[in-house]
């Protein structure tokens, strides 16, 4: 069973290794807004940073698109925002 579109956010040596199953990923959707934890992807696409999740790495296909380095900068911002978010 695959996923649908999501953003791989684990890191490039936890993704390649072997006895690791999993990769973290952030859902991406489509028709969101930028209030919460999303960040624009264009395209009419959204990563929810705040719906972080782990997922098999048998359960992911190819790349569909790739995105730029300031979206990819963005949704880090949006990790960190969360991070630091003290709960209420």
């Amino acid at each position: 069973m695959g996923t649908g579109p999501a953003l791989v956010i684990s890191s490039t040596v936890c993704n390649e290794i072997v006895d690791e199953s999993t990769v973290l990923v952030a859902l991406v959707v489509e028709h969101a807004t930028d209030e919460g934890f999303c960040v624009d992807f264009g395209e009419g696409q959204w990563a929810v940073m705040g719906l972080v999740t782990f997922v098999a790495k048998a359960g992911l296909g190819e790349c569909l698109r790739r995105v730029d380095t300031q979206m990819l900068t963005n949704a880090n911002t949006m990790l960190f925002k969360i991070l630091a978010t003290p709960e209420r």
